[in-house]
């Protein structure tokens, strides 16, 4: 067991580390059944995930971060778009980062800056407290519950481990110990830090940190050892080079995450001054959470909120930098929670939003380390039994909000409800209610939620779209057309909203102009399943069945789990009497959709035309029994034709 200088064990205590995921467990026992939500829909229709075996295009779909979707890839691969698994694996993730926090905390403790301070004679205790806050910490729900966002608990456990193996490698070169020994850990830390590099592009930062973590923890004399450092530089530009150099394949699902461009934005600049002091303040109080916060664009310099927030943060940095000699790792607190932020609050504007809760997965390690530290020396000095009361205190209050706050997440309505509640004024909430509402068959709220959403932002193509879908649902075809109209008007590349424009002329009839419709949207995006799927339809409406399979077979390239393709091509064969091609396509959607009773029905008529009535009678028993009523037509000529009664 590696020990420190003082010949402390350095790893975490076990009944700790069982008591720390026990919290966890407790705290998020009520998320398992949470559904997909919000952009979690970007991954549950990747293609790219569905075949463990296809590395190159999961790989393609998002390079910078390849490690999180094959972990998305194992989820389906194992238990398909069960949401358990992939709640199980987030919170497994997030217990293993707190185990990594307890594990950092003792190590720091025992690196030769700190060896000496009053703090390492409580190492186990400080180590302890500062992982219970990390994992049970209000603010982490959206990185845990929130499925899409493994990205960023993932890949804050591999910067936390990295970061424990490179303090550990240290302290064994500190202690002597040979190459084959500290080799090994500091080894191990440059790999996981490259995969956390490759699982979200946050994690840009950890070199810089180990920068700091020399600095602040092993810079005995006046310079840093740049010889540890160095592989850690090298290693910087992965994540600037595959931004660059990759295109995600799924760059037009992305339009609610990340901003047309990434560009220099000095209104972002300035909002971020005041985004700063919100998480410093929901790090300490974390309530009024919000998914979807309705953060202004500051637009002057001179704006009394942002000079307020550039001189709150200059203090705080300040107090930092004289704290530490006397505090060291308070100011190590401080600094890791503003250089773990920086990626996502800074003058580059890489994303539509202001602020996200999940932004502050990493910092509050900063804020836990923060608190533990600054109640050691505020209490702890004068009473231990205080401190340790104040703590407990602390984590049985965050630990109620957390349980809460999931609480909010147990449904798509729940959430989005909760958003326009705090952010009656943002246009987005609406939307995804709305989304909501419709697929529930509320289409009155539907309706309703998207015309607030266009009343406060006009120019919302997205809601236009949406709400013309919902007039489609209705049969109000000339109404959803309209709505059509303007959404294309306002984004003209918008290929999800031609392909619905040509549905909605495809339902009245008027497939001369559905078509040009369809082939707009192919064009715009050659990749979209659906459409090819919506113009194999009018296609096989207006007789064209060759067309039509064409269409439809290359809607199933693209996605080969798309079960109405296979149902609808089987028909197409039917109509074209290719029996056996029929029943093979009917196959493999019953086998996507056991349930799927139509396909039941119509293989049952295959069958029947085959002569095959024996199979004939069980598929149409089948359809029945799932509730699809054959047509007595065709029920008294299997009858007939089998000579035998039901």
């Amino acid at each position: 067991m590696s020990k420190n200088l003082s010949g402390r064990s350095v790893y975490p205590n076990l009944v700790a580390v069982i008591i720390l995921c026990s919290l966890g467990i407790i705290i998020y026992s009520n998320t398992f059944q949470s559904p997909f939500q919000f952009d979690d829909d970007v991954f549950v229709r990747n293609l790219s995930l569905r075949d463990l075996s296809n590395i190159g295009a999961i790989w393609n779909y998002w390079a910078s971060r390849f490690i999180t979707f094959f972990t998305f890839a194992l989820n389906y691969h194992f238990g398909r778009i069960d949401v358990f698994g992939y709640h199980l694996v987030n919170l497994v993730i997030h217990l293993g980062s707190a185990i990594a926090v307890f594990w950092l905390i003792r190590l720091i403790l025992s690196t030769p800056a700190m060896k000496g301070d009053k703090l390492a004679g409580h190492t186990d205790l400080i180590a302890f407290f500062g992982a219970l806050i990390f994992v049970s910490h209000p603010i982490q729900t959206e990185s845990v519950t929130y499925i899409f966002q493994r990205s960023t608990s993932l890949a804050g456990f591999f910067y936390l481990f990295s970061l424990c193996l490179y303090i550990k490698s240290r302290l064994l070169v500190a202690d002597g110990d040979p190459l084959s020994k500290w080799g090994y850990s500091y080894s191990s830390s440059l790999l996981l830090a490259v995969f956390a590099m490759l699982t979200k592009e946050n994690a840009v930062t950890l070199p810089l940190m180990i920068i700091l973590c020399e600095f602040c923890f092993f810079k005995t004399d006046k310079r840093i050892k740049w010889r540890y450092v160095l592989p850690f530089l090298v290693i910087l530009p992965i994540i600037p080079i595959l931004l660059f150099s990759t295109k995600p394949v799924i760059s037009s699902d992305m339009g609610r995450m990340v901003a047309p461009t990434t560009y220099l934005d000095p209104y972002y600049f300035l909002t971020q001054f005041r985004a700063m002091i919100t998480y410093i303040r929901l790090s300490f109080i974390p309530i009024n959470q919000n998914l979807d916060y309705d953060y202004p664009l500051i637009k002057t310099p001179f704006d009394p909120s942002a000079l307020a927030s550039i001189l709150a943060l200059v203090i705080i940095l300040l107090a930092a930098v004289k704290l530490f000699k006397k505090h060291r790792l308070i100011s190590f607190s401080i600094f890791w929670f503003f250089l773990t932020i920086l990626p996502e609050s800074s003058l580059i504007h890489l994303k539509k939003d202001f602020i996200f809760e999940h932004w502050l997965y990493l910092p509050v390690f900063g804020y836990s380390l923060f608190i533990v530290s600054a109640a050691y020396y505020l209490l702890g000095k004068n009473s231990f039994k205080l401190m340790v009361s104040a703590l407990i205190a602390i984590v049985a209050c965050y630990s109620v909000l957390t349980y809460n706050r999931n609480l909010v997440w147990k449904d798509e309505l729940t959430l989005w409800n909760d958003a326009v509640l705090k952010s009656p004024n943002k246009a987005r909430p609406y939307l995804n209610r709305g989304n909501v509402c419709a697929e529930k068959g509320d289409f009155y709220q539907a309706i309703s939620d998207f015309n607030k959403a266009i009343e406060i932002n006009p120019r919302f193509a997205e809601a236009y779209n949406n709400r013309g879908g919902v007039y489609a649902k209705k049969g109000n075809l000339d109404q959803a057309i309209s709505d059509y109209n303007r959404a294309i008007e306002i984004n003209p590349d918008y290929a999800e909203v031609y392909s619905n424009r040509g549905s909605a002329y495809a339902k009245k009839g008027s497939l001369n102009q559905a078509m040009p419709d369809y082939n707009k949207a192919i064009e715009i995006n050659p990749d979209y399943a659906e459409v090819y799927y919506n113009r194999g339809n009018a296609y096989l409406k207006e007789g064209s069945f060759d067309q039509a399979i064409s269409d439809y077979s290359r809607a199933i390239k693209i996605d080969p789990q798309f079960v109405e393709v296979y149902y609808n091509r089987g028909n197409a064969y039917l109509k074209k009497d290719s029996l056996d091609q029929a029943i093979s396509d009917f196959n493999k959607a019953i086998k996507i959709d056991p349930g799927h009773a139509k396909a039941y029905s119509n293989r049952g008529l295959s069958y029947f035309l085959k002569r095959d009535y024996g199979r004939a009678w069980e598929d149409v028993h089948k359809a029945e029994s799932l509730g699809v009523t054959i047509s007595p037509k065709f029920l008294e000529a299997l009858k007939r034709a089998s000579g035998r009664e039901r």
